[in-house]
C-alpha cells in the first residue's frame, strides 16, 4: 500500500510541473523566458540554421520587410549551432536590430523538440503558447490573417 501510495505522490507532483519552463539567451544576452516571453501574447517563433540556404534566404527577405515584427512578438530560433557561428552569420548577413537583437541560439534544440520540427526554416505562430499555424516561407498574409491583423 506505501508503494501505491508513494507512485500515487510522484505522479500527482509531475501534474504540478509547469509544462515547459525553459529559458534561452538571444546573441546580446537577454534572457528569454519560454513561458512569459513567448508563449503569452501573439508569438512568431522562426526555426532556422546557418547552414540551411533557405534558412538564409529567409533570413534575407526577412531582413528586408519593414512589418516583419508588426504583428507579433518575434524570435529567431538557431538551432543546434555554436553563437560564435550564429554571430558570424548574423554579421555577413548584416540583419537589421529587430532579427538580430532576438535571435536565440538553442545548441540542445529544445525548442525544436518541442515543436516537433522535422525541417527547416520553419515559421511557429502562437497565441498564448498555442500552436495556430506553421509555415515555411515568410508571408506577410499569412501572419496578419492568423493573428487576425
Amino acid at each position: 500500500m506505501k508503494k501505491v501510495l508513494a507512485l500515487f505522490m510522484v505522479f500527482i507532483s509531475l501534474l504540478m510541473l509547469p509544462a515547459f519552463a525553459a529559458s534561452f539567451y538571444t546573441l546580446n544576452g537577454t534572457r528569454v523566458s519560454y513561458e512569459s516571453d513567448m508563449a503569452s501574447g501573439d508569438t512568431m517563433l522562426f526555426v532556422w540554421t546557418s547552414r540551411c540556404p533557405y534558412c538564409i534566404r529567409e533570413l534575407r527577405d526577412m531582413n528586408k520587410n519593414e512589418n516583419i515584427c508588426k504583428y507579433s512578438k518575434c524570435f529567431f530560433v538557431n538551432i543546434g549551432e555554436t553563437e560564435s557561428a550564429v554571430k558570424k552569420v548574423v554579421k555577413s548577413l548584416n540583419l537589421k536590430d529587430d532579427i538580430a537583437n532576438n535571435i536565440i541560439v538553442d545548441t540542445s534544440a529544445i525548442l525544436a523538440e518541442k515543436f516537433s520540427i522535422i525541417g527547416v526554416p520553419t515559421f511557429i505562430l502562437m497565441r498564448d503558447g498555442k500552436v495556430l499555424d506553421r509555415a515555411y516561407h515568410f508571408d506577410d498574409s499569412t501572419i496578419r490573417k492568423t493573428f487576425k491583423k
